[in-house]
């Protein structure tokens, strides 16, 4: 089993904070789905229109998978919504709530997210449809001399990522061999399994470019299109363009191309995200969704 079967959903649990739970309590709320938020005591802004509200020991209990787990039991809860960032891209949460809790997370299931939420596995992928990528190390580390040695061998500037960092965290540029250590070690640091690779930075002249795709999870594919965001801070975008405002249309259409052969690969399911930036490929829900 890849996924769980799909099924109506009675109670829902909202498995983030801020925004990004406001938005996905308001949509169920439009769909009459009684919802469950939690929150910690200085965080509490998104609970106002849940139906329910737990409160959470600690902001950490956001990535404390067995905590989640208890509290779907205790409440019955039957899908859970983890939004993006924290658990959304974590194969394990979305296998172990359905295995230990016979919850369904929302998405699109373990194996593509074991597939595609791993950047170096989503790297491979790429490889393995004949998409170009940027010169990578190839296994996850915590070794800065293999990270030095990376950058030496391609040059500088090269960019440390973590593995499994997500909201632009465990990420860091580095521009000159000096500051590779304190970098390399803060990137490190921000990684939830404490890994990171290295690949050659695709900063100047470039634009990064995400291709929204929706999938019936049996192999139908259909691109939205493009979207800009190569506007960021600390890499988060701050402003998105529709369409890109690249001239070259035929260097999009191949981007759009590349996006939907790695989706048909993995039988994406809907609202999957390809990145043509330093390639990544989330297999959670978008923000937009």
């Amino acid at each position: 089993m890849a996924r769980p079967p799909p099924r109506p959903i009675k109670r829902l649990l909202v498995c983030n904070r801020g925004e990004i739970a406001t938005r996905v309590i308001s949509a169920a709320n439009e769909l009459d789905i009684p919802t469950y938020a939690v929150y910690t005591s200085t965080d509490t802004s998104h609970v106002l229109y849940a139906t329910h509200a737990i409160e959470l020991p600690s902001p950490a209990s956001y990535l404390d998978i067995p905590h989640l787990i208890s509290l779907i039991k205790s409440h019955g809860i039957d899908a859970v919504h983890p939004g993006y960032g924290f658990l959304s891209e974590s194969a394990e949460f979305s296998r172990r709530v359905w295995e230990e809790a016979g919850a369904v997370v929302v998405g699109p299931g373990w194996e593509i997210l074991e597939k595609t939420g791993d950047k170096l596995r989503a790297r491979a992928l790429a490889e393995e449809c004949s998409v170009p990528v940027t010169p990578a190390l190839r296994t996850p580390t915590n070794d800065i001399s293999t990270i030095r040695a990376f950058a030496d061998r391609i040059g500088y500037p090269v960019m440390i990522k973590a593995v499994d960092g997500g909201g632009g965290r465990g990420i860091r540029l580095v521009q000159h061999a000096s500051e590779l250590e304190s970098l390399a070690t803060r990137a490190i640091e921000e990684s939830p399994s404490r890994l990171v690779y290295a690949e050659k930075a695709a900063v100047d002249g470039f634009r990064h470019i995400e291709v929204q795709i929706v999938g019936d999870g049996e192999g139908g594919v259909r691109h939205l299109w493009e979207r800009e965001c190569s506007i960021q801070r600390r890499w988060q975008k701050v402003i998105e363009v529709a369409p890109s405002t690249i001239r070259d249309r035929g260097l999009v259409e191949k981007v759009i191309e590349a996006a939907v052969r790695m989706a048909e690969k993995v039988n994406a399911l809907p609202n999957t995200l390809i990145r043509q930036h330093g390639l990544e490929a989330p297999g959670r829900q978008t923000p937009e969704h």
